[in-house]
């Protein structure tokens, strides 16, 4: 049976963990050794914005050992990620070049998204209980060193997501500045949680009912050895989470440490978790909690056996990017009979033309995001929409998305009303993705000029190339001398872009 051994490396702001996995098509993926340090790199930098010299030496310490335990594994593949710590650290890529030369390990900083969705993925793992739990409304509440991910889920697709700087280390470092002159520490931690809680449910749960939760983070394996509140380590109740959260709600770290036989720094972060599930609870009525202890080093491993086609995950990601992109478009009352045409007539045009974009199937879902998306600007400024869009995309997270592939479609969004190159923002980008952003521009802005009024004229089109022009045939009885017009005035970039000059050509 062959099989490959992968290792996962996680550069927390808690602590810093290497996984070892054997990945086989018969077996799926196993995990063989796991090892962990305790270091707190969050403590400082989200207060300095800056890893000093003694913590990058620290880290160099630990990874080269990480690298020989590697050696001994013979170890076929490896990835190393950080996450926020590094991400908000000023210095980071000095950082990173000098864990490169001292350990001749590559680092990579995901994005919080790209975080995310690959601890998504080792959820989704999981296959039938994942898929069974999210069929009806359920809340997937991600609790990390730096931030809480609260993510709704509802007929088995991801509709929103939202991301609150609540993560336990974090929440722990505020609480330790203010301790020292307080004497109800805990009443503080939940007024300093529910600043954002409050909003987060105003804005996105108030009016969901949600009726499953799953817990997520670093310290949900640790809540696991109280046995007496969970069932096989990874199911429970509203009540017996409760009454858990009382039991650790006025003891101090020793006693939690001494409950959970944990180190105390790590037994310090168990109540600002505990006390952000707690508060998401209040705020749904969900009754069934699910608690999967999965982790990032998991989610590598998961996206590993997926690229060498090892593991195959039954969930269809493609559709939550797109549910969380209608679900935008919808907040920002975006004509969906507009939108849906839009989309639908570039999507035609993309597919007609792929010898002269040569562009990939997932080029292809970036402009069928772009084109939902494309006028929620509007919302906020009906003169110059191109850069409120920008912005908007750019400042909403949609899981299963890269950081540079949301860039591509907020930049595809604003240049379909803005002239292409008219600020430097574009030469930010290499060559392929300056090409791709221009390409998927091109076709939009054909595809947008189609429906100008947005009176639907255009609803049955046929595209077709000849003697280097797309011909689009219209077939309709309405009067289309608007459209006409405007498509005149936009299809300059197209003729630059491809080489070939749009045309209408009117059935009726």
């Amino acid at each position: 049976m062959a099989y490959s051994t992968f290792a996962a490396i996680d550069i927390g702001s808690s602590c810093m963990e290497m996984v070892i996995y054997e990945i086989s098509r018969d077996n799926g993926i196993k995990k063989i050794d796991h090892v962990r340090y305790n270091f707190e790199l969050g403590k400082n930098t989200y207060e300095a914005k800056e890893v000093d010299f003694e913590d990058v030496e620290k880290m160099c310490d630990i990874l080269y050992g990480f690298s020989e335990i590697m050696k001994d594994y013979c170890i076929d593949d490896y990835r190393a990620f950080a996450t926020s710590a590094l991400r908000e650290a000023k210095n980071a890529y000095r950082v990173l070049d000098r864990i490169k030369v001292r350990t001749g390990l590559d680092v990579e900083i995901l994005s919080n998204s790209e975080q995310r969705f690959i601890i998504y993925k080792a959820l989704a793992a999981k296959n039938d209980k994942f898929n069974k739990i999210i069929e009806k409304s359920t809340a997937l509440v991600d609790v990390g060193a730096g931030s809480a991910q609260v993510s709704i889920f509802d007929n088995g697709t991801l509709v929103t997501t939202q991301n609150v700087r609540l993560g336990a280390v974090r929440i722990s470092n505020m609480m330790s500045v203010l301790s020292q002159n307080i004497v109800n520490y805990v009443d503080i931690m939940k007024e300093y949680i529910d600043n954002d809680m409050v909003t987060l449910n105003e804005l996105f749960l108030k009016r969901k009912k949600i009726h499953n939760i799953i817990f997520v983070g670093d310290c949900v394996p640790y809540y696991a050895r109280m046995k007496e509140f969970f069932d096989d380590g990874e199911y429970t109740t509203r009540n017996k989470f409760k009454k858990f959260f009382e039991k650790i709600y006025h003891e101090n770290t020793e006693k939690i440490a001494k409950l959970m036989d944990i180190q105390e720094d790590q037994a310090k972060l168990i109540l600002p978790s505990a006390m952000v599930y707690m508060r998401m609870l209040d705020f749904t009525q969900a009754e069934d909690i699910w608690m999967p202890q999965v982790s990032l080093c998991d989610g590598m491993a998961v996206e590993h056996a997926q690229n060498t086609k090892k593991f195959e995950l039954k969930h269809d990601f493609k559709a939550d990017i797109l549910a969380a992109a209608k679900t935008i478009s919808k907040r920002y009352s975006i004509r969906s009979e507009h939108v849906s045409l839009v989309e639908k007539n570039a999507l035609l045009i993309y597919d007609s033309i792929k010898k002269y974009h040569g562009l990939s199937e997932r080029e292809r879902f970036l402009l069928e995001i772009a084109c939902i998306l494309h006028d929620c600007g509007q919302y906020i400024n009906m003169l110059n929409p191109e850069q409120c869009s920008y912005s908007i995309i750019m400042s909403t997270e949609i899981i299963g998305l890269s950081h540079k592939e949301r860039e591509i479609i907020a930049n595809v969004v604003k240049y379909n009303t803005m002239a292409f190159d008219a600020d430097d923002a574009l030469w930010s980008f290499d060559r392929k993705d300056y090409l791709t952003i221009a390409k998927l521009t091109a076709i939009l802005r054909v595809s947008n000029s189609l429906d100008r009024g947005h009176r639907q004229k255009f609803q049955d089109i046929e595209v077709a190339v000849k003697d280097n022009m797309l011909v689009i045939t219209a077939h309709t009885f309405e009067d289309i001398t608007l459209e006409k017009a405007y498509f005149t005035e936009r299809v300059e970039f197209f003729e630059e872009v491809y080489g070939l000059k749009p045309v209408i050509k009117q059935k009726r």
